[in-house]
Parts: structure tokens; sequence; C-alpha cells
């Protein structure tokens, strides 16, 4: 079901930017020239390219960017990850030792003084 609606809610996203496009056609398509000016330093421009390239390469830009500064917060948030399963794992194994043990000890009742087992069935002994 999830994946249905998200498949819908990409359609309609691409069909509002379809739209947008499609209404603004002749600004996209207008071409301009683009310069960028240090002072002192140089001057560089570019050549006429269409106005849609160059939001598409300061879109990618912007997402590099973007991608980059999260890297290293998902690399700390995959350590954190990794060692919390492997305390879940090793508490597990605790659990499932420490059951084992009530279980065997289930079996027969311990005198706190003496460390021995005491007889379950005192009708057995007589």
């Amino acid at each position: 079901m999830m994946k249905k609606v998200k498949i819908v809610l990409w359609i309609i996203l691409l069909g509002f930017l379809a739209i947008i496009f499609y209404s603004n056609q002749d600004y996209f398509l207008a071409k301009q020239s683009i310069q960028i000016k240090i002072p002192h330093i140089a001057t560089k421009s570019f050549k006429e390219l269409p106005n849609v390239v160059y939001f598409l390469v300061f879109f990618v830009i912007g997402f590099l960017v973007a991608y980059f500064f999260s890297l290293s917060e998902r690399f700390k948030s995959k350590k954190t990850i990794k060692n919390l399963n492997t305390a879940a794992t090793s508490q597990l194994q605790e659990i499932s030792t420490l059951k084992k043990e009530l279980d065997s000890l289930k079996g027969s009742v311990v005198d706190t003084k003496t460390s021995e087992p005491i007889a379950q069935n005192p009708e057995s002994t007589t």
C-alpha cells in the first residue's frame, strides 16, 4: 500500500514540475551568459546556455554539497547502530544462558544456607 502511495506522490510531483516548465518555457529556454567577477584577481565568463541548464547544474551542486556534509553523520550513525546491535546480541545471549540456568535450578530447590539441593517430594524420603 505504501509503495503505491509513494509512486502516486512522485507522479504528482513530476506533473507539477512539468506544468511549471511548460508555463515558463520561454524563460527556461532563454539563453543567458554568466560571469563570475573576483575583485582584483580575475573575471570568468561562461558561454550562453539555456536557464534550465543553470538550474540543473546548481541543483546538482547543492545536492552534492548536502550529501558530503551529511556523510560524516551517516558514518557515525552506522557505527552507533553497529555498537547497539552488538550490545543487544550479547544481552540476548546472556538472557538465554540465565534462562537455561533458571530452568536447571527449577528442577531442584537449593538450600541457601548449605547450597545443597533439597528434596522436592518429602514423602519419597521416608
